[in-house]
């Protein structure tokens, strides 16, 4: 894209005035953008010669095309650029922009001295806030994209330095806490690792580092095969209830949580813990686990092979009966432990009598030679169980 004008003759000659005076010009205008945008005067990295240079070259673009002569937006365009990776407010780059066509109008129009060049001043003044216009919004264009692109990149530079972290490359403690102080993780307190289960590409904690950024948590996410991974920086460890309080509040799937630990070179170990705390839940639901909160489920699922032979056991003549009353007794066996062994519970949180419930306790203890009322058989069953819920025995299911 060019931006072309038509021009009066008388016009284009007082334009030729102002690019013969370009140098000062541009010492000018950029001396006056410095004095009026607290951003460009603020700034330590894009400095007078720098903003000098950019100045110039639009300057240049903007004259030449008030001759009547064709430019392109390549001067714009690195303007937007150059103040996107210094950091200079869009807004201040649009308001240099207007502060340029009002400095060229001021002194075209002090050039004008007869009224007839005054005049035809005056037609002009359309097209140059025409071409402003146009400069501004390539100059916006190539800022907004060159941010986005930096987003990108400093996203996936994040998730790399995460992912070293995570997978044990970060070698030593110090190399550990350097990554950890440009992840601005440093706060010199407690850290969690927090696995949660990703499927059908689903948000499976949303908003949950904008929630914990409230309660003075911060928190660095990456996503990796089938999970979403986060190393949460924890300010003292009365905030370690609070952050699994919010994770838990927002969990859409499975959610393992680490032990709290006081180094970040030990986040490997610690997400091996969160990885297993995850499958401390049954397959399908949705929830918060903290490593080592169920030991028997830790066991389960640390040894799935072992606790699978145990399931087989113990709970493999169930597997001759029909698969709904197979169902319904593995569901009564785990209702009567969650109500603490008491049939009258159980009966209540499944809606029947309580002789149902011991009918199906004895039914339960005639196939696998197993009583609940028994010590060592109860606790043998309930491993079993676990197993089974928890994947291990699926082959009792």
């Amino acid at each position: 894209m060019t931006t072309e004008l038509r021009t009066d003759e008388r016009i284009a000659m007082l334009v030729g005035r102002l690019l013969g005076e370009v140098d000062s010009l541009t010492e000018e205008l950029t001396t006056e953008i410095m004095s009026g945008e607290h951003s460009y005067a603020e700034s330590t990295l894009l400095g007078h010669d720098r903003l000098r240079t950019a100045v110039r070259d639009n300057l240049m673009t903007l004259l030449t095309a008030l001759q009547g002569r064709p430019t392109t937006l390549d001067a714009p365009r690195a303007a937007g650029r150059l103040k996107a990776e210094q950091g200079i407010p869009l807004a201040a780059l649009l308001r240099a922009y207007r502060m340029a066509g009002r400095f060229v109008w001021d002194r075209l129009h002090a050039l004008s001295a007869d009224g007839e060049n005054a005049a035809q001043l005056l037609l002009m003044a359309s097209d140059i806030w025409v071409a402003i216009d146009e400069y501004s919004s390539a100059a916006a264009e190539a800022y907004r994209t060159t941010v986005e692109v930096r987003a990108r990149r400093d996203t996936t530079a994040r998730s790399v330095m995460l992912a070293t972290l995570l997978d044990g490359r970060a070698g030593t403690s110090v190399d550990a806490w350097e990554i950890a102080r440009v992840l601005k993780l440093d706060r010199q307190g407690l850290f969690l690792v927090v696995s949660a289960e990703t499927q059908d590409g689903m948000e499976p904690l949303p908003s949950v580092e904008a929630r914990l950024r409230v309660i003075g948590i911060e928190s660095e996410w990456v996503p990796q095969i089938g999970v979403l991974v986060g190393l949460l920086a924890l300010p003292n460890e009365q905030t370690i209830t609070t952050a699994v309080d919010q994770l838990t509040d927002v969990a859409l799937s499975r959610v393992g949580v680490s032990r709290p630990f006081a180094s970040p070179v030990n986040a490997s170990a610690a997400w091996r813990e969160a990885q297993l705390a995850v499958q401390c839940l049954p397959l399908g639901t949705n929830g918060t686990h903290i490593y080592g909160s169920s030991p028997i489920a830790l066991l389960t699922v640390a040894s799935p092979d072992t606790a699978a032979e145990v399931a087989q056991a113990v709970l493999g003549p169930l597997r001759a009966l029909p698969e709904a009353e197979r169902i319904r007794l593995l569901e009564t066996l785990h209702t009567w432990f969650v109500s603490g062994g008491s049939t009258t519970r159980a009966a209540e949180r499944l809606h029947c009598h309580r002789n149902t419930v011991l009918y199906r306790l004895n039914r339960i203890a005639e196939l696998t030679g197993r009583r609940t009322t028994e010590a060592e058989a109860s606790a043998e069953l309930y491993i079993a169980l676990q197993a089974v819920r928890l994947g291990s025995g699926a082959t009792t299911t």
